[in-house]
């Protein structure tokens, strides 16, 4: 007999609060019941009733949309009550008969009051001035925006547009005129970015060298390469091959013996110059008896050992090795249960 642990999800006894407190059960012991709406829990003894049992939270949230009173007794103390609604929080800091809530202080409460503090500065007005390169000054309270009238010094320079400027350590302009030729540096090839490649080269025929083009809008024709043009020639034998005007690299055909040539170097009239261009050889004449573009099917092909696949063979034999086989012998035989097998439940994590 085997033992086996199946993968299950377990479903715990549930309800909203009012059918709890309506039907007031008597959970067994370590039974669980949960309420779907606040999504509070108790936990049973097997005599106590529901409305009579603790939530088993310690410190339990209550969500609701009102603030809480004096009679919401029935909480721990340190509980805390979130109204959804106000956005404010309670806890419990004492119960008897009555509880005692108090509401929690939020950020924006703590800000406000840093805030009015700081305003306790401009109780007295303060006159703002600026002085120095420039002149000006405003009275602020803090009751309304203030805008101070900046006079700036005068630099002596009258205006107009100038090309030339002349400023002090603050950067004030403290003079202007135009450029003059003197004023212009020298520059360097490698500062003027637009000038193309070709204005840092010289002309003349070493390496390197931009080359001249003549008046007749040509470059000499002596710093040019010779360029060869390989040509075919058809002839019907030997004799009339190495008669021909060949140049290196042309290629004769011989119509004679269906082959071609080509001239590895001059002169051409010595055999020897020529080289014969290879084919490769097809060794096979026929597939099965049949030459051209061959298309071969099982009907071309005896048998042999090797049977040919076939719906039939493939049913049978599946059929045949199947129903000699075990369900414990297949591949997922362990996770099939059987009347002789030991089933454990397990909720599996999250």
């Amino acid at each position: 007999m085997s033992n086996f642990t199946l993968e299950s999800r377990i479903q715990i006894r549930n309800d909203i609060a009012a059918n709890w407190v309506t039907e007031n059960p008597i959970l067994l012991k370590g039974e669980i019941g949960i309420e779907n709406d606040t999504r509070k829990f108790k936990i049973g003894d097997g005599s106590t009733t529901w409305n009579t049992l603790k939530y088993a939270s310690a410190h339990e949230v209550q969500l609701n949309t009102v603030d809480p009173t004096n009679t919401d007794v029935d909480y721990d103390i340190g509980s805390l009550w979130i109204n959804t609604t106000a956005k404010t929080t309670f806890t419990l800091v004492a119960k008897t008969a009555t509880a005692v809530w108090k509401r929690l202080v939020t950020a924006e409460e703590i800000l406000v009051v840093a805030e009015a503090q700081v305003a306790q500065k401009l109780k007295t007005a303060r006159t703002i001035g600026i002085t120095g390169d420039g002149t000006g000054s405003t009275s602020f309270d803090g009751s309304a925006n203030a805008s101070i009238t900046l006079v700036l010094k005068n630099s002596g320079v009258g205006a107009g547009t100038y090309t030339k400027l002349t400023v002090d350590a603050k950067g004030i302009v403290t003079a202007a005129e135009q450029l003059s030729a003197a004023d212009i540096p020298e520059l360097t090839l490698a500062k003027i970015t637009d000038a193309g490649t070709a204005a840092s080269k010289n002309v003349g025929t070493a390496t390197g060298n931009v080359v001249e083009v003549l008046e007749n809008g040509k470059i000499d024709e002596n710093l040019l390469p010779a360029i060869a043009i390989s040509e075919t020639f058809e002839v019907a034998s030997q004799a009339a091959m190495l008669a021909l005007d060949a140049q290196t690299g042309d290629v004769a055909v011989r119509t004679d013996e269906n082959k071609c040539y080509i001239l590895k170097q001059k002169p051409a009239n010595t055999l020897a110059n020529w080289v014969l261009l290879r084919t490769p050889t097809d060794l096979v004449l026929s597939v099965n008896g049949k030459t051209g573009a061959v298309v071969l099917t099982t009907s071309d092909v005896a048998e042999g050992t090797n049977l040919y696949y076939t719906e039939a063979r493939a049913t049978a034999n599946f059929n045949g090795n199947y129903a000699a086989k075990s369900s414990g012998g297949l591949t997922d035989g362990a996770t099939i249960v059987h009347s002789t097998d030991t089933v454990i439940l397990n909720g599996g994590n999250a």
